[in-house]
């Protein structure tokens, strides 16, 4: 597959919503994808990456980057990965590791000296993937705030 990696625009919403659906409980709301392109777009700390299959012009695959700072050791920031989707037709055909390879590029150029990825604890298949690219399954807290 031939594939773009980019920065998600306000003209993708419609394919980036198909792929987040893999990892949502529905589609989202337009609307507030719009807004949220649009903010995330001018935060240089933030990165909303899509898989763009050259070929067909679908988004094919997407995930979220967030550079944000550490107060320890020497104040490098920290990669966050969140929201990692890949359309199930074309899983295992390398997109997210081409994904991941971009994200982790953008990291390395905002000078983040770790990684830190979050995942659904139900996402089993994906937990493989994430090991095989040197992840380390990790438990955490979590606790809704609405």
């Amino acid at each position: 597959m031939n594939l773009l990696m980019r920065k998600a625009e306000v003209s993708d919403i419609e394919g980036l919503d198909l792929v987040m659906q893999v990892i949502s409980d529905g589609p989202g709301q337009p609307e507030k994808m719009a807004e949220l392109i649009t903010h995330i777009a001018k935060d240089e700390q933030k990165y909303l990456l899509v898989a763009e299959n050259r070929d067909s012009g679908e988004i094919v695959g997407s995930l979220y980057g967030l550079a944000f700072e550490d107060i320890c050791g020497d104040g490098s920031p920290i990669l966050l990965v969140e929201n990692v989707a890949v359309l199930e037709k074309c899983q295992g055909a390398g997109v997210g590791r081409r994904m991941f390879e971009e994200i982790e590029r953008w990291g390395r150029e905002q000078g983040c000296h770790y990684e830190m990825l979050v995942s659904g604890l139900n996402r089993k298949g994906a937990h493989k993937f994430y090991s095989a690219l040197g992840f380390d399954e990790v438990k955490g807290f979590k606790k809704y705030l609405k």
